[in-house]
């Protein structure tokens, strides 16, 4: 079982978004808890970094690394489609 974690800047980008994108992310959350991801997640790998995955939510994204050492899922990245992109994580 994972434990996920907010960087300090994922989470301020979390809460500028609208308040039912934030209600769905923090839904969907949960369910990245249990790896490998069973369920039916829009999850990818990203290829310009490094162990970074991406979760997609219709025009939202979600940005996490990975630490299989520790068991911890950090959230790098929270934001919407094409500009979450753009910015440096």
């Amino acid at each position: 079982m994972y434990k996920i974690f907010f960087t300090s800047k994922s989470e301020k980008e979390l809460y500028r978004l609208a308040s039912t994108d934030i209600k769905r992310i923090l839904e969907i959350l949960p369910k990245l808890t249990s790896i490998p991801f069973t369920q039916n997640l829009d999850i990818k790998k990203l290829t310009n970094i490094e162990g970074f995955y991406r979760l997609g939510l219709g025009k939202l994204r979600i940005l996490f690394e990975i630490d299989k050492k520790k068991s911890e899922i950090w959230i790098r990245k929270v934001g919407y489609r094409g500009g979450v992109y753009r910015r440096h994580i």
